[in-house]
């Protein structure tokens, strides 16, 4: 029994020292989702992948999961990062706002008004207009029995953005920042679609100009 008894002890031992051996669960490691937009206009999603080069880039932080990682040696201690944003998609690469207006163009009427409006899909996107015509977004068609896969014919329906007026003093920002992503997209344009972009940048250059959000300072008068 007293050989049992020792055996016993040894065993315990052994679990003890690779219990205190085993290395400590990892940290948590945060999920990014990646929201791309191509020069087109296409939107995708990426898990953990950045967009290509060329393509307007959002990321979304929406917390973290556990993993356990092979054992590594301890890194030496840092200043503590700055704690991640979680929530809604932000911007970090793309057509970023280059433009600023100019102080000569102070005494120019002020910007025409414009509006921040949101899509039935949860698309944002700045209009001209408080009230933009309703669209028609499609419905699922399903059989008699109920199986999609049954479905014939399509059906949609009517649904309106809903928009919000820009404060005068965001206004200027905005119209640039508009002007801008005209901008980005006439750079990527392809051969069947640079003439319709090319119209849009123009006709929004030429209200900034107009204005005084205008980035370069207007002519002079001509004397008569």
């Amino acid at each position: 029994m007293a050989a049992d008894m020792r055996r016993a002890c040894i065993i315990a031992s052994v679990f003890a020292l690779l219990a205190a051996l085993a290395p400590p669960a990892a940290p948590a490691q945060e999920t990014v989702f990646y929201k791309c937009t191509d020069a087109k206009g296409n939107t995708s999603l990426q898990n953990g992948t950045p967009c290509a080069p060329g393509m307007k880039q959002e990321i979304r932080r929406i917390g973290s999961v556990r993993t356990v990682p092979v054992p590594a040696a301890k890194p030496k201690a840092e200043a503590p990062a700055t704690a991640p944003v979680y929530g809604d998609f932000v911007m970090v690469s793309g057509p970023n706002m280059k433009r600023k207006p100019a102080p000569e163009a102070a005494g120019l009427p002020p910007p025409p008004a414009l509006y921040q409006c949101t899509t039935w899909e949860g698309d944002d996107y700045l209009g001209e207009t408080a009230t933009p015509e309703a669209r028609c977004a499609p419905l699922q068609v399903t059989g008699i029995d109920g199986s999609a896969n049954l479905g014939a014919g399509s059906a949609c329906e009517m649904r309106e953005d809903t928009c919000t007026a820009i404060p005068a003093e965001g206004l200027c920002e905005a119209w640039l920042r508009r002007l801008d992503d005209a901008d980005f997209k006439l750079k990527y344009a392809s051969n069947d679609t640079r003439g319709e972009r090319q119209a849009t940048f123009d006709a929004i250059d030429a209200k900034v100009k107009a204005s005084s959000c205008s980035p370069v300072a207007p002519a002079p008068a001509q004397k008569p």
